[in-house]
């Protein structure tokens, strides 16, 4: 089962699209799958200036939901060289994290996950 709905928008900053670009083919060896989603992402996004506002952004916190669990959830979106293991941390090279970035409020997008398909709404961010 592959996902149908149509893909959101997405807005990322220069300074993150450069850094993700980087971190994607670095990892592309021992997390194809991951590097291949990021890539994705990364190519199909609106790029903007560094200072310019733009979607969820590295660093940032990010309210979401995945699927229809009625609990909402908070964490920061963060690069692998922070502190993995800090309470509400979402990496970038996980499913969820890749699937954060450049996202805009009240946005959704799916994905596989294990042969699951997965659904993640973007509730708020830039706090």
């Amino acid at each position: 089962m592959l996902p149908s709905a149509t893909l959101p928008d997405i807005l990322i900053n220069s300074d993150d699209y450069n850094r993700v670009s980087l971190l994607a083919e670095r990892a592309s060896g021992q997390m194809p799958y991951v590097s291949a989603y990021l890539e994705r992402e990364l190519n199909r996004a609106e790029v903007c200036d560094p200072w310019q506002p733009a979607g969820v952004s590295m660093g940032q916190r990010v309210m979401f939901r995945l699927d229809d669990e009625p609990m909402q959830r908070l964490g920061r979106l963060i690069y692998p060289n922070r502190a993995f293991g800090e309470k509400g941390s979402v990496p970038i090279l996980g499913p969820v994290g890749a699937a954060l970035i450049g996202m805009h409020r009240n946005s959704s997008i799916e994905w596989l996950d294990g042969g699951r398909l997965r659904t993640l709404t973007v509730l708020d961010y830039g706090w």
